[in-house]
């Protein structure tokens, strides 16, 4: 979601990114006529859900609207800013991306919504993990089936592993996945806008890192009958490979379809982490980590690299000097970041 920056009726400004308002799931409800009513309503999952909302207008609120939160956009800002016309329900999540927008919107529909926020995260103390992050919802459905769709018509490449000669050679025993790349020009602009979207603001904001390049994707299966693994490595350990510096893992299904295939940072503990479908984990590439094999079935992931500008100007000098020395060497980096 874009910062929002509103009046409000006692003269000051709301704004979405302060501390005092960020944290939590939040509703805008463009619709002024059933304020009240939506506000009652809406109260019990308000409060179990640990939400805010707010009533956005183009006018100031009536006398009878009482202590109803109200936000000023008289252009229209936020309405445009997501795309609708009249009445709708926008919903962010606890970390500010975009979860629904729901045009004439019922408070019961509107609720549900919040009730799935809320249900995506069981409370509990951390005491240790890995330095990761996880992104939900980065992929819809439909382009998780795509991309699946692609793996099964395209060549595959067996277990390959990065070396230092730089081209990737086959590892059965350290790996066991067979990939197809993402060099379908459409699918790979659908790919790209998503991880624009939904993964680079995500890594900026946690690690203040601004990506600018991502490497060529693969769409890759551990399949249960082959084996279906990765074992313990770093990804940014050959003069090929130096210049990464995130890792992304994006699951394409659902565990109801395999078991095993977590991934495991054994630096960091015993945790398995497993994204649901269309969610990324994203970590450092000089972390150690693991897939852990398949047991049951087959699962799709999207797998890719990313690297700011100073890694960029590293990756570009170290193909100039393989290529002066009459090495070769391939540009890998796929697409701009923009």
């Amino acid at each position: 979601m874009p910062r929002i920056l509103l009046p409000q009726p006692s003269g000051t400004v709301f704004d979405s990114w302060h501390q005092q308002n960020a944290g939590q799931a939040r509703l805008y409800w463009l619709d002024a006529g059933s304020a009240q009513s939506a506000g009652r309503e809406l109260a019990p999952s308000l409060s179990a859900c640990e939400a805010d909302w707010r009533v956005v207008a183009t006018a100031p609120p009536p006398a009878e609207a009482g202590d109803v939160p109200w936000l000023i956009d008289p252009h229209g800002d936020l309405a445009r800013a997501v795309g609708v016309a009249g009445p709708a329900a926008v919903l962010v999540d606890a970390g500010g991306r975009l979860a629904a927008v729901i045009p004439a919107p019922s408070a019961q529909n509107a609720a549900s919504v919040l009730e799935s926020l809320q249900a995506t995260a069981t409370p509990g103390t951390v005491q240790f993990q890995a330095p990761v992050l996880l992104v939900e919802r980065v992929l819809d459905p439909a382009l998780c089936t795509r991309l699946m769709a692609h793996w099964q018509r395209g060549e595959k490449r067996a277990d390959g592993v990065a070396s230092a000669a730089g081209a990737a050679s086959a590892q059965a025993d350290v790996k066991r996945r067979r990939d197809v790349p993402v060099d379908d020009a459409a699918l790979f602009l659908s790919l790209r806008e998503a991880l624009v979207r939904r993964v680079l603001p995500a890594i900026l904001q946690a690690f203040q890192i601004r990506i600018v390049q991502i490497e060529l994707p693969r769409v890759g299966c551990y399949d249960a009958e082959t084996g279906g693994w990765f074992r313990r490595h770093r990804d940014n350990t050959t003069p090929f490979t130096a210049h990464r510096q995130f890792a992304i893992s994006l699951n394409l299904n659902g565990p109801e379809e395999y078991d095993g295939g977590q991934v495991r940072f054994p630096e960091f503990g015993c945790q398995r982490y497993q994204p649901n479908a269309g969610a990324a984990l994203v970590f450092s590439c000089s972390l150690l980590h693991e897939a852990v094999p398949v047991t049951r079935g087959r699962r799709f992931g999207l797998f890719t690299f990313l690297h700011d500008e100073t890694r960029d100007a590293q990756y570009r000098r170290m193909v100039a000097e393989q290529q002066a020395r009459g090495l070769g060497g391939v540009d890998m980096r796929g697409s701009p970041a923009r």
